[in-house]
């Protein structure tokens, strides 16, 4: 059995110290990619993919009103097989990444909020064609722990 209130804990713990460390970062250094590797801002636009996918869509499946909360280009820019570029001009702003990473992190805690505590056993709602199980979860409770 899960326990909503370690989930939502867990849920606010993290988006704090991922604050913290995006804070640290000025936003001029965003699209920096040392190495060659990735920039900040891809993945800020990650988090926000993985919030939405993880504490959202699987949870409840997906929904019309979903895209007033992050992007349909997000999936494609920062979603699952989505490759990291070094045209800054592909990809939104900071402000903009922080918005949504915002609206995609108090939607999660607004429904996970709302939901029965027994729901947190049932079973995910993989309703897309990539994703039809995940190697770690099966259960909504466990993708927010995932999560």
């Amino acid at each position: 059995m899960f326990s909503k209130d370690r989930i939502l804990f867990q849920l606010s713990r993290t988006r704090v110290l991922t604050l913290q460390m995006m804070d640290r970062i000025d936003d001029e250094q965003w699209f920096d990619m040392p190495m060659g590797v990735t920039h900040v801002a891809w993945n800020v636009g990650h988090i926000a993919i993985a919030e939405y996918f993880l504490g959202l869509f699987l949870v409840r499946g997906p929904k019309d009103t979903d895209a007033e909360v992050i992007p349909e280009a997000y999936s494609g820019l920062f979603g699952y097989g989505s490759e990291v570029s070094a045209d800054r001009a592909i990809y939104p702003d900071p402000d903009e990444l922080r918005a949504v990473l915002n609206q995609v992190h108090d939607q999660v805690m607004l429904e996970t909020r709302e939901l029965p505590a027994d729901a947190l056993d049932e079973a995910c709602a993989f309703d897309h064609p990539e994703f039809d199980h995940h190697p770690i979860f099966t259960t909504k409770g466990g993708s927010l722990e995932w999560l």
